[in-house]
């Protein structure tokens, strides 16, 4: 199963799907979290000689400490089902997804300030739940029991 945490910079997508993971983990889940990189740019976790690899042509990059795997897999056309069949390896409950708003998997839509009436509601699809920016600082609890019993319910562990 694939759900989204989708909305603009600053709307609580990651604090969310950091206390989903920590929930659905904490109930004996498999969780992969993806997040996209949408302002461009290379994450700051990388090691300069894993950049020097990829620049000089390598299609894949690893860097491994301390029992985490780094991996940068160069593709022209990479979107969430791709990243999924790549995931197929692993032995996985749920893939939770920050980002790639676009596409039309079950999704959380955060709203920022002031957003209420946002143009994101008229574009995305499969929206499951809708947070508006007040909740995300009051009601945390409540929105991201809402989130974990969904995925629940629709996931066939």
């Amino acid at each position: 199963m694939i759900f989204q945490f989708v909305g603009y910079q600053n709307s609580g997508k990651t604090t969310a799907m950091e206390a989903v993971i920590r929930k659905l983990t904490e109930k004996g889940w498999k969780v992969i979290a993806l997040k996209h990189h949408g302002h461009g740019g290379i994450p700051d976790t990388w090691s300069k000689d894993s950049i020097k690899h990829r620049e000089a042509g390598a299609i894949a990059s690893m860097v491994e400490g301390d029992g985490i795997l780094q991996m940068e897999i160069a593709q022209d056309d990479w979107n969430i089902e791709s990243i999924e069949k790549f995931l197929s390896f692993f032995s996985y409950d749920v893939l939770l997804v920050e980002g790639y708003k676009k596409d039309y998997f079950p999704k959380a839509v955060f709203l920022g300030r002031g957003e209420e009436k946002s143009q994101l509601l008229q574009t995305l699809s499969n929206i499951q739940f809708v947070v508006p920016y007040h909740d995300h600082l009051q009601d945390k609890d409540l929105y991201i029991d809402k989130i974990v019993q969904w995925i629940e319910q629709q996931c066939k562990r």
